[in-house]
């Protein structure tokens, strides 16, 4: 049992760069709804990135309505976070701390849902209070 503990596991799956793109989005619709409101300024962020990931097949429309969806179905996003954990170096996430933070300012308002949300993807994505705030102070409005 004690031999169970200590065997290494297998390496993460990678994920295909479409399921990738889905938990980046994920986590910026997450931010977006957090006050209770998706505002249209925040709606253009999240399609502006959508359509920039998003392949010729693929509609914009037909991504944030898969996003509406899974988040209507879903209790956590803890699965998005986990996976952003595996597939992302330190500077990747920053990167989407960035996109995350925008998202907070993107009406103009720092709602305190918001923010806290953004401080508690940035402890799940293992980026430190002042890295975080460093983000937060230099893309704040």
């Amino acid at each position: 049992m004690l031999k169970d503990l200590f065997k290494k596991k297998p390496a993460a799956e990678v994920i295909d760069s479409h399921e990738e793109v889905d938990v980046v989005l994920r986590l910026m619709f997450e931010i977006a709804i957090s006050d209770g409101n998706l505002d249209k300024a925040e709606l253009k962020i999240i399609k502006e990135r959508a359509s920039i990931v998003s392949g010729e097949d693929t509609k914009v429309s037909k991504i944030i309505k898969k996003i509406i969806d899974e988040a209507q179905e879903s209790v956590s996003f803890y699965p998005f976070v986990k996976k952003i954990n595996e597939t992302h170096d330190n500077e990747g996430k920053k990167d989407l701390l960035k996109i995350l933070w925008e998202l907070v300012t993107a009406d103009s308002v720092i709602d305190a849902y918001e923010e806290n949300l953004y401080f508690k993807i940035a402890d799940l994505l293992k980026i430190k209070r002042v890295t975080a705030n460093q983000i937060k102070q230099q893309n704040s409005v």
